[in-house]
């Protein structure tokens, strides 16, 4: 922001900020505001929720993932966190163990880089190649992996690069990344 040219009147939005609350022109939707008013009023949720999600949002989730999987998902089998940051620090603490490493985009998202060192979790960085729209350099993956590879974190849609992955190169970054385990 501090490069921005002063004397261009142009609006400029951040999108590096991940609140939208911030910016007059995205608003919460009224079906949205009515829905949180609804459960004040009631009292039914004036109390602190389970750790993993309220029921409810859960069930909804594991429905609408079972329309596309061919084995079938609980409210039980969902986890629920408060945002990105807490979810990278569940996985990263699940996926820790003795000489795992898991492959990191560059650039990529820079919260992952502490829960991976605080889970002693070697980092593997690959590149993302602007000149493919921001595909991942599935050459370059495929000599990194080895057996001790636990993940490879795919933003799609990217955060910086807002790129989005066609499906079959996901799958070639995928199967770069895994073949030694086939």
């Amino acid at each position: 922001m501090g490069n921005i040219n002063q004397d261009n009147s142009s609006v400029v939005v951040p999108l590096g900020h991940g609140d939208p609350s911030h910016f007059p022109s995205f608003r919460t939707t009224p079906a949205a505001e009515d829905a949180i008013v609804d459960a004040l009023r009631s009292a039914k949720h004036n109390c602190y929720a389970t750790t993993v999600g309220i029921l409810p949002a859960r069930r909804a989730i594991a429905d609408y993932l079972n329309r596309d999987l061919s084995y079938k998902l609980t409210p039980g089998d969902v986890y629920l966190t408060i945002g990105c940051n807490q979810a990278i620090e569940v996985v990263t603490a699940v996926l820790s163990r003795p000489g795992a490493n898991i492959f990191l985009p560059r650039p990529g998202y820079p919260h992952y880089e502490p829960w991976c060192a605080y889970n002693h979790l070697e980092m593997r960085h690959y590149d993302l190649l602007p000149k493919k729209g921001w595909e991942v350099d599935v050459d370059a993956v495929e000599t990194l992996a080895d057996e001790n590879t636990a993940a490879m974190v795919i933003i799609n849609p990217g955060n910086p690069c807002w790129n989005v992955c066609s499906y079959e190169h996901l799958n070639k970054a995928k199967h770069a990344c895994f073949t030694f385990r086939i």
